[in-house]
């Protein structure tokens, strides 16, 4: 597998670096894995990296990372794109597209990333248990609207109604701070200073 890439490669120091390279970012990841897997009964990430160096190839251009990072990556997006619906994966680790993976590559011929993928219950479940710290609660939009209600009322900030730390809470402070920033800058006309206090 190490072989694919036969240019010398700069090892990356952080994630951005990887993502910042064009033809690593996401939705190429994922293109890669979606049209191998689309054209074989069962592909393999050694498939998806052939892919990749076949578009690197076609560019001209070699990966400024270690093929194992690449890996790595295509991995992360595998498992996405199993989570999500869109393939279906054999415990040997080889992988095959799913009628609904067929269906999001037609529509997104330029390949996907997450905030396509969050269309899919499954994957919005995938990321609440894979990692529920980084995944906030949807705040509900009527308690954001209290708390925008609650600022044209004449209520403070600290008159929020939920428990502290929660989506609730949350967006309720969000609905009171919009309103009280559309009264400082209204839409219709120039932005008036607040006042200083003494």
């Amino acid at each position: 597998m190490v072989g694919l890439f036969c240019c010398p490669v700069l090892r990356s120091n952080t994630i951005m670096d990887f993502l910042d390279q064009p033809l690593l970012n996401t939705p190429s990841l994922t293109l890669s894995l979606l049209k191998v897997a689309a054209k074989r009964e069962w592909a393999t990430l050694e498939d998806g990296l052939a892919h990749l160096k076949g578009v690197f190839d076609q560019a001209h251009e070699s990966p400024a990372v270690a093929v194992t990072e690449i890996v790595s990556h295509l991995q992360e997006v595998r498992r996405h794109l199993v989570a999500a619906g869109l393939l279906s994966m054999a415990e040997d680790g080889r992988f095959t597209i799913t009628e609904r993976g067929r269906q999001v590559l037609a529509e997104h011929p330029m390949g996907v990333d997450d905030t396509v993928l969050t269309q899919f219950g499954e994957f919005r479940e995938f990321l609440r248990r894979s990692s529920p710290h980084h995944v906030p609660e949807n705040p509900e939009t009527l308690t954001q609207e209290e708390g925008y209600y609650a600022f044209l009322g004449g209520q403070s900030a600290v008159d929020n109604p939920h428990e502290f730390d929660t989506s609730k809470h949350l967006a309720w402070e969000n609905g009171w701070f919009d309103a009280r920033d559309q009264q400082l800058d209204p839409p219709w006309g120039p932005r008036r200073q607040a006042p200083v206090k003494p």
